[in-house]
C-alpha cells in the first residue's frame, strides 16, 4: 500500500515522542497516561490519507535501579480508496537511573505488513568514546555516536534548560527499537506557562511550549525527517501533541492521567 511509507515514518514520529515521555523530568513522576489521536485537517490528496484515529497509552514506573517505560499505539488510518488499516505499535524501555544502560523491546504492524520485533541493550559512551546497541532481535550490534544520550536524560535535559530559561536545546538521542529510532534532535522552547488550576488533568504545574526537529544522526542542513510539537508540565508529562510528519499531520490530546506511586527502595 502507498499508505505504509507515510504510516512508518507516523510510528517512527510517535516512538520518538514516546519514549521521550514521562521518565525524565528534574522531578520524576510516575504516571499513567492516555491521549486521543486524531489527524488534523488539509493534509494534501498527495499524501493518501484521508483520516486518522487512534489511541495512544503511555504508562512510567518508577523501579529501584532505574525507569520502566511501557507505550502502545492504536490507530486506524483510512485512504483516498476508502480503506481502513489497523496499525499498532508497543515499545518497553528500561533506563538505568544513572542514564548509562537502556533495554529496550518493540513490535510493529501495518495492516497485514508486520516489522520485525527489536530487542536489545544499549549503553552510552563519553566523549570521543562510541556506544554501543547490541540486539538480541534481531541478532547484530550497531555504534551509538559519542556523547548521544537516551530518552530520560534527554527529556530531563531539555526540562533544566527550560527551568533556566533557555530557548534552544541540541542532542542525539537512541529512543529504543530499530536502528533508525537514533536521531539529532534541535529543541526549540518556549516561555514558561505558569500552573493553572484551569488545567483540568494536570493542575499546579508549570509547562512549556516545545517544538522538536528530529533530522538523521551526523548532519542538520537537509529538512527534517519529521517535527514533534509538545506541551511539557514538569513532571514530564506531556499534552497538545502535534505529530507533523510534513504532507500529514496527527495531533494527540490527553484525555486520561494517573498519577503512581513511587517505589519504596
Amino acid at each position: 500500500s502507498g499508505m505504509v511509507l507515510p504510516m512508518r515514518r507516523l510510528v517512527l514520529c510517535l516512538t520518538a515522542l514516546l519514549a521521550a515521555g514521562p521518565a525524565a523530568a528534574a522531578e520524576l513522576q510516575p504516571h499513567r497516561a492516555t491521549f486521543s489521536l486524531s489527524m488534523v485537517p488539509g493534509a494534501p490528496a498527495s499524501s493518501g490519507i484521508l483520516g486518522v484515529v487512534g489511541r495512544m497509552l503511555i504508562e512510567f514506573e518508577q523501579v529501584c535501579d532505574g525507569y520502566v517505560t511501557r507505550q502502545a499505539l492504536q490507530m486506524l488510518v483510512r485512504d483516498a480508496l476508502g480503506q481502513a488499516t489497523e496499525t499498532r505499535y508497543t515499545l518497553t524501555t528500561w533506563e538505568s537511573r544513572d542514564g548509562r544502560e537502556m533495554t529496550f523491546e518493540s513490535t510493529s504492524t501495518f495492516g497485514t505488513q508486520s516489522d520485525p520485533p527489536y530487542a536489545g541493550r544499549a549503553t552510552r559512551g563519553d566523549g570521543g568514546v562510541y556506544g554501543r546497541i547490541v540486539y538480541q532481535v534481531p541478532t547484530g550490534a550497531v555504534p551509538m555516536r559519542p556523547g548521544a544520550v537516551f530518552p530520560a536524560e534527554h527529556l530531563r535535559s531539555l526540562l533544566d534548560a527550560a527551568a533556566k530559561g533557555e530557548k534552544l536545546l541540541t542532542q542525539e538521542v537512541f529512543e529504543g527499537g530499530a536502528p533508525q529510532n537514533y536521531t539529532a534532535v534541535n529543541s526549540s522552547i518556549g516561555d514558561t506557562i505558569a500552573a493553572a488550576a484551569a488545567d483540568k488533568l494536570v493542575p499546579g504545574r508549570k509547562s512549556w511550549n516545545v517544538r522538536e526537529a528530529h533530522y538523521r544522526p551526523g548532519g542538520r542542513a537537509e529538512t527534517p525527517s519529521f517535527e514533534i510539537g509538545l506541551r511539557v508540565y514538569e513532571g514530564g508529562i506531556i499534552d497538545a501533541l502535534d505529530l507533523d510528519q510534513g504532507v500529514f499531520r496527527v495531533a494527540g490530546k490527553l484525555s486520561a492521567l494517573e498519577l503512581l506511586p513511587a517505589p519504596r527502595c
